[in-house]
């Protein structure tokens, strides 16, 4: 007489209960998962920010040109572009750069590439404080023409974070998180 071998694998029962636990857990993480993206869309809206601006900056120093950055809209429809300034020819000095139309895709060229942050590419991410004037970046220097320093604040999709872009007199932009708002990893308080 044989015996039946023990079945292996799970019930009915021992599945459901293991969903239900893995369901549980996928409702509790869905916060922080959504904190986590807030936080990210809001920073990395922010770095290319910094990067536009330091870009456009090297570029005026670079090519002996001066650059413009020029920001355009408000709220969650927003886009900041840099334009450099026509090159010399014939050994005529080099004019102004020109504020361009970031909108325009064919506008806002520095060293023969495109240079645009547009607010498509951060869903939802706001601008809670917009730069009050055009940035000019002498090509001596790469400092800013006239002097004087510029803010322009961030905000995250549900409002809870906030990352401020200050450009001191000298071109140079840094990123801060203004008081009242939550912290940010690596980044100092304004």
């Amino acid at each position: 007489m044989r015996r039946a071998r023990g079945r292996h694998g799970f019930t009915l029962i021992e599945l459901m209960i293991s969903l239900l636990v893995l369901a549980i857990l996928a409702a509790l993480a869905t916060p922080s998962f959504a904190d986590f993206f807030e936080r990210n869309r809001v920073r990395g809206a922010a770095d290319d920010v910094v990067s536009l601006i330091s870009n456009a900056r090297a570029e005026a120093v670079k090519n002996d040109l001066d650059v413009s950055i020029a920001m355009r809209g408000t709220g969650t429809s927003w886009c900041l572009g840099a334009n450099a300034a026509a090159a010399t020819s014939g050994g005529a000095p080099a004019g102004g750069a020109l504020p361009c139309d970031c909108a325009d895709a064919s506008a806002c060229q520095v060293g023969g590439q495109r240079l645009v942050v547009a607010s498509g590419d951060y869903r939802d991410v706001s601008v809670r404080t917009a730069l009050a004037s055009d940035l000019f970046f002498d090509s001596t220097l790469g400092a800013l023409a006239p002097l004087g320093s510029h803010v322009l604040t961030l905000t995250s999709p549900r409002g809870k974070y906030d990352v401020s872009v200050q450009v001191g007199a000298l071109g140079q932009a840094r990123l801060c998180t203004p008081a009242g708002k939550p912290p940010m990893s690596e980044m100092p308080s304004c």
